[in-house]
């Protein structure tokens, strides 16, 4: 038998586990991957989850002999974290023999007058953190980036039969999202790569463990990791699907003129409270009103914009666009119309802008 011992911060070790713990699957049919691995080594306790699409690694300040192993019961080791401070003791007692040099064992946690006792599972048995080969790195503001991506995420395609669709496409200095109906971009000159990628939308999400951090995006060919001295998020991302986003933008419009953001939302939104599951007619626009006709009844509003030839809109759609700008703050932004079937083009001076393909009307000319 032998014992070891380590020290940490309990403070340090509750948010370390807990920014983690988000990255472990919630349910596996492999337990291994519902838990957290524990490393003490020199001087820093390494703290790793996965679910294999995605790791993620934390480092903190340690003091003490080096071993590892794995808990089995994560969530309720974080709940007890919760109520510990100051110094955290980490006591673990296993049997190692030349067969089995990484063995179960038991872990005993002092924090103050409170004690807990746990059995464990051997580190050997968590999966190798890969170790991608990166071509390029960029600086970025996490807390920003994460922003650009709540604006845009609307768009984001659910057709699993092409990964890269469900993905956040990182172009020059602009983000795209894109689900065949929708398109949404927002620019930001302060990151620009270098070829375009993919991000997963989870990867994206979890960009809030690095608020008030300094971090780097690192990119390979399979592997992208959000990274400091002391988190890591290594995420699995996909190959380009061929779509070429400038391409599907139009160039050229028959009109544009300036719109009021929040006077077309709240028209807009004022119709689709009457659109139901049964009934999903789409609002008809004409430039000068947006009218609704169900088989309850008939509804409009006059906006008094500039006339075009009429086209149908899906009403949540138009809202996702303009809901992008609002969120942004943005007070205006140009209408770029083309022909009755052709998509709208929302933006606002720059590279950010929304396009919501239309719906046929049977009564359009």
């Amino acid at each position: 038998m032998s014992t070891h011992f380590s020290r940490v911060d309990a403070g340090q070790f509750q948010e370390a586990l807990n920014r983690v713990l988000r990255t472990a699957a919630k349910r596996s049919k492999v337990p291994m991957l519902e838990e957290a691995v524990i490393r003490f080594e020199e001087n820093r306790c390494t703290i790793t989850c996965t679910n294999l699409t995605q790791w993620c690694q934390a480092v903190i300040p340690a003091s003490g002999e080096a071993f590892a192993f794995g808990f089995t019961k994560t969530r309720s080791i974080l709940t007890a974290c919760q109520h510990f401070s100051g110094e955290l003791e980490f006591s673990f007692t296993s049997n190692p023999t030349e067969e089995r040099p990484d063995p179960e064992g038991i872990l005993v946690i002092r924090n103050r007058g409170r004690r807990l006792q746990c059995r464990t599972i051997p580190a050997s048995d968590f999966p190798e953190l890969p170790k991608p080969t990166y071509e390029a790195q960029y600086a970025i503001h996490a807390e920003k980036l994460l922003e650009r991506f709540k604006r845009v995420k609307y768009a984001l395609s659910g057709d699993t039969n092409r990964p890269a669709r469900c993905c956040v496409e990182f172009l020059d200095n602009r983000i795209v999202t894109v689900d065949g109906y929708r398109l949404a971009v927002s620019a930001d000159p302060g990151l620009t790569v270098e070829k375009p990628f993919f991000i997963p939308p989870e990867a994206m999400t979890e960009l809030q463990m690095f608020k008030g951090l300094d971090c780097a995006l690192s990119v390979g060919k399979e592997w992208a990791a959000f990274e400091n001295d002391s988190l890591r998020l290594l995420t699995r991302i996909p190959a380009n699907d061929g779509l070429d986003i400038d391409q599907a933008i139009p160039k050229s419009f028959h009109t544009e003129y300036p719109v009021s953001v929040d006077t077309l939302w709240d028209e807009v939104k004022y119709l689709s409270e009457f659109i139901t599951t049964k009934n999903k007619a789409p609002i008809r626009f004409d430039g000068q009103t947006l009218a609704l006709e169900t088989e309850e009844g008939s509804y409009s509003s006059t906006i008094g914009l500039p006339a075009i030839s009429a086209r149908g809109f899906n009403a949540k759609y138009l809202l996702d666009g303009l809901g992008q700008f609002k969120a942004k703050k943005v007070d205006t932004v140009t209408m770029k119309i083309g022909g009755p079937v052709s998509p709208i083009l929302l933006t606002d001076g720059g590279k950010d802008l929304a396009m919501v393909l239309p719906v046929r009307l049977r009564d359009a000319a």
